[in-house]
């Protein structure tokens, strides 16, 4: 587990803890809750460990209060319809406690033999289905 992100909220500080995304995920966001945790990150990297989503609905189970987000979603990795699905699922879950948050993937990727993903959207994920020119 790692301490990793502080935020304040009004006059209090909120502090969020992060675990590598394993079968006792659940459990250990359940301690972190227990604990007064703010928020529960889970690592997305879908060639290494069991799915992200589903371990967050196991937890969103044993939990009331702590917040819930995969850090970080790789659009490379899944298609977006995925993730987004995931999220949906999650929020119904345990409305109100579900962030995201978005990245290159450098960790994920990179287990796959492949390069970080670029800022540039990927062409199924543009509205208007174009080739981004952004690098």
């Amino acid at each position: 587990m790692g301490i990793s992100f502080l935020s304040k909220d009004a006059d209090r500080w909120n502090v969020s803890c992060q675990f590598a995304t394993s079968l006792h995920s659940p459990e250990r966001i359940a301690a972190a809750e227990q604990l007064g945790y703010h928020r529960a990150w889970l690592h997305d990297t879908p060639p290494q460990s069991p799915d992200v989503w589903a371990m967050f609905v196991l937890a969103a189970e044993r939990t009331h209060r702590i917040g819930l987000a995969p850090g970080v979603l790789v659009p490379t990795l899944r298609h977006p319809m995925v993730n987004a699905s995931g999220a949906a699922t999650l929020a119904a879950l345990a409305p109100g406690r579900v962030a995201l948050a978005f990245g290159t993937g450098f960790n994920g990727t990179r287990a796959l033999g492949a390069a970080p993903a670029t800022w540039s959207l990927p062409q199924h994920i543009r509205p208007d289905g174009a080739r981004s020119t952004a690098r």
